[in-house]
């Protein structure tokens, strides 16, 4: 008897239980999308800190830990996007972000850009939002796959067929209520289950002590260490590139906008973020450890490094296999499998509200009725999700895909948000500008000086030159652009936008 999929099948049905309990606060689009604006700081900070805190954070940061530790010239990315860059978005959007959002009013972030430069503009960002997030999405989903067929056995393909299922069956059914009760409950067990991870493991390593022998020390560095043949700007520029994908490319992500605008207050919307921000990077830094941790059981030969078959990403996987007691084998895996689901419900319900609200009411059909409109947002989550589903099938790479999807916003939405609440002069030529330059730059510059394939890409081999010189292209075209175009498309201030609340 596989008591592995007995513990994640109760934990499935009390999941769909409780998003199927949520929905009954459902009574039209306004709860399905932001939950009638009305969610408490409580429950919005352990929303928030659910978007992200999922299995690109547990598999994916454990394993790139164990592969390169804090910091490598070889993958520079490091885990320093996931869990540090992600923690200070919050609190950077809480701090300078959320309020403004606020004030504009809406639902989505293209329904402030189509208050501030236009339906144009609006669209454009509901493009780059949906291109750029199916790749996040994708990497939650492969670590379904990748649980399953190390826990379980199953195959890959099957694992994420029906790990997508569930995430759909209580996200239709209960919209953002669901998603944030259901978050708030697949939090507190991603928390305990990191919390009873890291004593289980340091008693099977021998300590910390044994973890620092056996770990390098240059792995073990958060800051850039001296390297040979890496000079001091080839070792500080990437590690501050690897802050900004995640520490400024998900501010402009449509998940914590869609969630920033469903709480109570500007209050609490901003303690909620701050709240969030720090709890991400406390236990980011234990699933860290749990990597380094990793990293010494291998090489003391506790466990066999035949067990990850050649990928780092299984490396927690492994670990509840060959090290926790059964009881607590469960509750990790249902921990990791609750994290990722809590971040595929927030990003496929985004990706739905935009794309009914943005595409479908604001452009296609404005008198639509609130039935119709309600209807057509759960369908388009059905056909999203078979667009994640054929991505994460094709190219099972969590860290990647997540990064990826970041990245993308980080060089269309990042500088035309911020240009666009705090300067006045930005228009809707120099937002359209921007925007092109950005994604040009990030996509195809990177496709025509180093190969076209998936690969190079999405990872191209000197990444951090495209990650800052995209957003720094699109801030200096959207700065020409709105200056030569002032006459011609008046820009619409702030001042002229923003509602009471």
């Amino acid at each position: 008897m596989n008591w592995y999929l007995i513990g994640f099948i109760i934990y499935g049905v009390l999941l769909a239980l409780l998003g199927f309990w949520a929905s009954r606060r459902i009574k039209g689009s306004d709860d399905f999308m932001v939950a009638g604006r009305r969610m408490p700081l409580w429950l919005l900070a352990f929303t928030f800190a659910g978007l992200w805190f999922g299995g690109g954070t547990v598999i994916g940061t454990a394993g790139t830990t164990l592969d390169l530790g804090f910091w490598s010239t070889e993958w520079a990315w490091g885990i320093i996007p996931d869990p540090y860059g992600a923690g200070l978005c919050l609190i950077l959007a809480g701090l300078f972000y959320f309020s403004a959002l606020r004030r504009v009013g809406g639902v989505t972030l293209p329904d402030f850009f189509a208050k501030r430069f236009g339906k144009g503009g609006s669209l454009l960002s509901a493009f780059i939002l949906l291109f750029g997030w199916v790749f996040f999405i994708a990497g939650e989903i492969a670590v379904i796959g990748k649980i399953f067929n190390s826990i379980l056995g199953w195959n890959y393909n099957v694992s994420i067929l029906i790990g997508m299922a569930i995430v759909i069956a209580y996200t239709i059914a209960g919209g953002m209520w669901s998603v944030a009760i259901t978050d708030f409950a697949q939090m507190v067990i991603i928390l305990i289950g990191i919390a009873v991870a890291l004593p289980i493991s340091l008693k099977a390593v021998g300590g910390f002590a044994e973890v620092r022998a056996a770990v390098p020390a240059e792995m073990m560095s958060f800051f850039p260490h001296k390297m040979e043949g890496v000079g001091f700007f080839g070792r500080w520029i990437p590690w501050i590139a690897g802050w900004l994908i995640v520490g400024l490319g998900s501010i402009p992500s449509p998940d914590i906008t869609q969630v920033a605008q469903s709480g109570d207050s500007d209050k609490s919307v901003k303690r909620a973020a701050f709240l969030a921000g720090g709890m991400y990077w406390v236990f980011g830094t234990v699933v860290v450890i749990l990597g380094l941790i990793g990293f010494a059981l291998l090489e003391n030969n506790i466990i066999p490094w035949e067990a990850l078959g050649e990928d780092p990403e299984m490396v927690i996987p492994v670990m509840i296999k060959e090290l926790f007691p059964l009881p607590l084998g469960i509750l990790f895996v249902s921990a990791i499998l609750a994290g990722v689901m809590s971040c595929a419900d927030g990003g496929i319900l985004a990706i739905s509200t935009l794309f009914t609200k943005n595409v479908i009411k604001d452009v296609i059909k404005p008198d639509i009725e609130d039935k119709k409109l309600l209807f057509w947002g759960r369908l388009i989550i059905l056909i999203f999700a078979v667009l994640v589903v054929l991505l994460s099938l094709g190219f099972p790479y969590v860290f990647l895909l997540t990064m990826f999807g970041f990245d993308l916003l980080l060089a269309g939405l990042f500088m035309p948000l911020t240009l666009g609440i705090y300067w006045k002069k930005a228009n809707q030529p120099g937002l359209i500008a921007g925007v092109i330059v950005g994604i040009l730059i990030r996509v195809v510059l990177s496709g025509i000086l180093e190969g076209w394939s998936f690969e190079t890409v999405m990872y191209p081999y000197e990444w951090y030159i495209y990650t800052l010189a995209a957003p720094a292209a699109n801030a200096a075209a959207m700065i020409i652009v709105s200056l030569a175009t002032q006459k011609s498309y008046p820009p619409i201030a702030m001042a002229d936008i923003t509602t009471k609340e």
